[in-house]
């Protein structure tokens, strides 16, 4: 059974479970601005391959990549492997790679959104810049949880707020330590 997490209920009890079971799409949505800052020199393919949409304008534009795709969900991967690790239940593996790949999901979809309301790379899209990747990820994961009944509505709740909190303030981080552009 996925539920590592146990059941208690106060409140900074909620907090961590949240926080422990977005982990694997919360550091996904970090995932390609660290490697992109690595990896500075190098060109990236973009995701669109410069394609346009129907409107004229770039589906996702050159900020995002198929490596960019990858280092996401490989990340997201990686914390479910570390799941499996300490549980000893080989699932979590499954978990992790389904939050990266739909954190990376909903990072496009915002993207494309973006583009469609005529919006540049790094214009802020508040509420969507911080919760796509997350609502994505928890869609992405609703085969394996009607399975395994792991996350629960309060946790999404939760991790939404927690997101809403975070989200802003790792960006002026990163900001500050100029691996962004923008401090949103």
């Amino acid at each position: 059974m996925l539920n590592l997490w146990g059941t208690g209920n106060t409140f900074v009890w909620l907090l961590i479970r949240a926080a422990l079971l977005f982990l694997p799409a919360l550091t996904a949505n970090s995932a390609p601005l660290v490697m992109r800052n690595i990896l500075r020199k190098r060109r990236f393919t973009p995701v669109d391959g410069g394609r346009t949409f129907l409107d004229g304008r770039r589906v996702f534009g050159d900020n995002k990549s198929w490596e960019g795709v990858a280092a996401g969900t490989i990340t997201g991967t990686v914390v479910g492997a570390i799941y499996s690790a300490i549980t000893g239940y080989s699932l979590w593996i499954v978990y992790g790679f389904l939050m990266g790949l739909g954190a990376m999901m909903g990072d496009l979809l915002n993207s494309f959104l973006k583009r469609r309301l005529n919006l540049e790379p790094g214009d802020p899209f508040i509420p969507f810049d911080q919760l796509s990747f997350l609502y994505v990820a928890y869609l992405f994961t609703l085969p394996l949880n009607e399975l395994e009944g792991v996350i629960k509505p309060y946790d999404l709740l939760i991790a939404t707020y927690l997101v809403l909190v975070l989200h802003p303030l790792t960006n002026l981080v990163a900001y500050w330590m100029k691996m962004k552009d923008n401090p949103w």
